[in-house]
């Protein structure tokens, strides 16, 4: 196992650098730089002026340069200054990973807490109105945006009682009641989805567990069928469920940019956004890079999980 764990760290940093090539490449690819957006779109800026604020923002130098000389830096934690606001990049980042990262937290709350147990009612009970009834749910939940969803939880209860969910955010230190209530309906919303992929996948495994040797064994020898379920057939799910859920983690960090600008979250979200409309390159680059440092630091969690819970990985 600790072979296995040592390959596995040894594929992070490089598959981290990979990802900063290919999103530094990307975002130098956009039609316009930071320069001109500073300046104004609209090609009133002359040359002169332009050239003056790409010296100072760094991007007169050639692409490689830039690339190392970030890469320098970000080594350090340190991702530089904003191409827009000329602020620091690394404590306005630590502060809105933190808010994604609650965000992805209590979704997850939700997705375990809707999906296993409607995927296991479904799987119990196959081919009975309770199952044709949880697998139309989670048809549906598949099925429905999370955006669309967001935007009608918004606009429908303003429109009909004149309330809006999108309150003023309130930090965990200045209000955690507040804070943790404002969490609730953008990661259950989130979590919808999951949730339905979640109990796709435990009534599957399930089912395939319920005609295993050793399930047909357990019954033969007179065991409970509560237990026979529990003990065998649910806990050689889980580890189904180990893999499907880092992968529906990363998801949610990456899908809640769109539910963040939604809620206003002041997460890393709403940075991305913000720097895209922006053209702020430097901190398009560290969003990126965070995001995936994260999703590989949950899959290398999950995969050194998988291994010690699983002997034939471990051998």
């Amino acid at each position: 196992m600790r072979t296995y764990i040592l390959r596995r760290l040894a594929l992070f940093p490089v598959t981290l650098l990979g990802v900063s090539i290919l999103s530094f490449a990307l975002i130098r690819a956009l039609p316009a730089d930071a320069a001109t957006i500073r300046l104004g779109a609209s090609g009133s800026a002359c040359e002169e002026c332009i050239e003056v604020v790409k010296k100072e923002l760094g991007l007169d130098k050639s692409k490689p340069e830039q690339y190392l000389l970030w890469l320098g830096n970000a080594l350090r934690g340190d991702f530089g200054l904003s191409t827009a606001t000329r602020r620091e990049i690394t404590p306005e980042l630590r502060d809105r990973f933190l808010t994604t990262l609650q965000l992805g937290l209590v979704t997850v709350f939700f997705t375990l807490a809707i999906g296993v147990p409607v995927g296991a009612l479904s799987a119990v009970r196959a081919h009975s109105a309770a199952d044709y009834t949880a697998r139309f749910f989670s048809i549906l939940g598949l099925s429905v945006p999370s955006f669309w969803l967001g935007t009608l939880v918004i606009y429908l209860p303003a429109y009909w009682w004149g309330w809006t969910p999108v309150k003023q955010w309130r930090g965990f230190a200045e209000d955690p009641v507040a804070h943790i209530g404002l969490l609730i309906l953008p990661a259950l919303v989130l979590g919808i989805g999951a949730s339905a992929y979640v109990a796709r996948i435990v009534r599957s495994s399930m089912l395939e567990a319920f005609y295993a040797d050793y399930v047909r064994t357990a019954r033969a020898k007179g065991l409970k069928e509560r237990s026979v379920v529990w003990i065998h057939v649910f806990r050689n799910s889980v580890l189904t469920l180990l893999t499907v859920l880092g992968l529906q983690f990363g998801l949610i960090l990456g899908g809640s940019i769109v539910i963040e600008q939604l809620f206003a979250i002041p997460g890393m979200g709403s940075m991305a956004a913000k720097a895209v409309a922006d053209r702020d390159h430097q901190t398009i680059q560290a969003v990126t890079v965070t995001i995936a440092a994260s999703f590989l630091t949950v899959t290398l969690i999950v995969d050194v999980l998988y291994a010690w819970a699983d002997p034939r990985l471990r051998a």
